[in-house]
Order: structure tokens, then sequence, then C-alpha cells
């Protein structure tokens, strides 16, 4: 199976019109060289129009999957389909599993890059889908634009020639599209950490609302996402005993707003309950049983409060 999914998120990204950082890395004995261009989408003020940009946020999302999701926005909701191959669009690409160090910056990476890089190797390994490219494409959520540094780490550990670097802040209107158009995923990120096999999926589909662009933006999109989300999955035989623990509501942080919820954990992601992390809804069709299973459902009040 040969999806070229870096070579249709390389042509995606490279469709969008910003302001084009070219970092020429050499050679040398113990490192490859190549080339990497970044895409400013918004990171630095000069190009803060880009970070704004609805369609720009849409084809770098679309990126972010390999090219095998589908993104729309209708009113303030935003869909997401993935038709084929979910577990491969989500997981070995689009979740956000590769992070790199410019100084004191975190740059948090996504995209099919992450399939050539084996990052992270464990879940790369698990779904079982390999990539060595020519060409590559990667996805930064960054306060800072990479820099030669950043380039070579990128183009030693993917072994490709080329990578394209989609670069945008977590505030912009590109970084809260590429944030809620992991619904689908999030979804597969709770089945794969209770263990259930991914690859049994067959399709994904699912909406979330999209909350207000405004200095809280980090916590309403965690909100959107876990009180908000409405996920369907189809997969070829589902463990019925995990169903209600595949949604939000299993975890005991439910229920109050992810700022709190945040804070209350120190400011520190790894403190939180992971079961939070999860759709509102979510529901699984088993084709091969012809069974369906829901679990969770959407918390309007908490939503009414972030749109």
């Amino acid at each position: 199976m040969n999806l070229e999914v870096n070579e249709k998120a390389y042509e995606l990204l490279d469709t969008i019109e910003t302001e084009r950082k070219i970092i020429k890395v050499e050679g040398g004995e113990s490192s490859a060289g190549g080339e990497v261009i970044v895409l400013d989408m918004g990171v630095t003020d000069r190009t803060k129009d880009a970070g704004n940009n609805v369609k720009f946020g849409i084809i770098a999302a679309e990126a972010a999957m390999g090219g095998i999701g589908k993104i729309s926005i209708n009113g303030n909701k935003i869909y997401v389909s993935i038709p084929e191959h979910p577990s491969v669009a989500t997981l070995s690409c689009q979740m956000a599993g590769w992070r790199l160090k410019l100084g004191t910056e975190i740059l948090i990476g996504s995209g099919p890059a992450k399939i050539a890089a084996r990052v992270p190797k464990e879940t790369i390994e698990r779904i079982g889908y390999f990539e060595n490219p020519e060409k590559a494409a990667l996805l930064l959520e960054t306060n800072v634009m990479p820099n030669e540094e950043t380039a070579k780490k990128i183009l030693e550990k993917t072994k490709a020639k080329k990578v394209i670097v989609g670069a945008f802040r977590g505030d912009s209107m590109v970084g809260l599209i590429n944030v809620l158009a992991r619904v689908v995923e999030m979804g597969f990120y709770r089945m794969d950490y209770l263990k259930f096999d991914t690859n049994k999926a067959i399709s994904g589909e699912g909406f979330a609302p999209i909350p207000k662009l405004n200095a809280d933006i980090m916590h309403t999109s965690n909100d959107a996402l876990i009180y908000g989300a409405d996920v369907t999955i189809n997969v070829n035989g589902w463990d019925e005993n995990l169903t209600n623990n595949v949604s939000s509501s299993s975890s005991p942080a439910y229920g109050r707003p992810f700022k709190d919820i945040f804070t209350e954990a120190g400011g520190d992601f790894y403190k939180i309950d992971l079961g939070i992390f999860a759709p509102a809804k979510i529901t699984i069709n088993d084709v091969e049983n012809n069974k369906t299973y829901v679990s969770g459902h959407v918390n309007d009040d908490i939503i009414s409060k972030i749109l």
C-alpha cells in the first residue's frame, strides 16, 4: 500500500501563497543535506493576515491528514470526513506527536513527515504504514520561525531531500482550525489509548463547534472538542466493553470548563486525566456485526458559553 501522504500533503501546502523562507542545508559526512521551505502563516507580524486566513487553515489541516481527510466549515461548525485509511490519516499523520526545541521554545509538529521520521515510533509502528519520501510535509505550531538548526533536525530525522513546513501560531485562526480539525483524531486517540486496534476502522467523520477566537482559545478549543465534538466511526468488529469509556464523559474531570481543569493541574497537561481527551459523543458503527454503539453526549451548557 502506497498512499503517498507526504506527496499529497506537500502539494497541498505548496498552494498556500504566503511568505516563504527557504533554508538550504549542506550535507556532511554524517548528515544529509537538503532544502526546507517554511511557509509563514502568521508567525511573524508582517504576515499576520495569513494567520487569520480560513482557507489557509483548511488547507493546512487537510495536509496534516496527508490529504486523506476533507474539511468544510458551515456556520459556526467545522466538519471533517475521512473516507478511507482513517488510522493513518489521524494517528500516523495528524496527531501532534513531534516536539522540536528551538532555544526555550517548543515547536509542536504534525503531518505525514512524522511517518518519515518515525515519530512517535510506537504509534507509527503500531499502525504499520511507512514511507521514505523524497519530499515530506510538516505542520508546526510555533511562536518562532524555524531556523537552520531546526531545518537540519527535520531533514536528518525524515531523511527527505525536500521538506515543506507550514508554520502557524496556536492562537491564530489557522491554529484554531488545525486543533478543531482533530475532532475525528481525538476519537482515534482515545480508542488507541484503550488498546483497540484502530486499523479495524474503515472511515470516520465528525463535527465540532468553532469557539470565538480570543485570549482563552487554548482552553475553549479543548472545550469545543471535549464537550461539543460529535464523531462517528465505522469499524470491522468493535469491543463493546470499551463503549462507556470512549467518550469524554467517562473521565472524572468531566463537567468543568477545560480552563479550570488545566489550572487545577498546575498548567501541566501530563497531570490531567487522559480520559478527558476524547469526543463529547462518539458513535461506533460495527459493520461486521451490524450493531451501533453510542457513548456520551454533547454538553450544550458548556458549549453555549464559548460560542
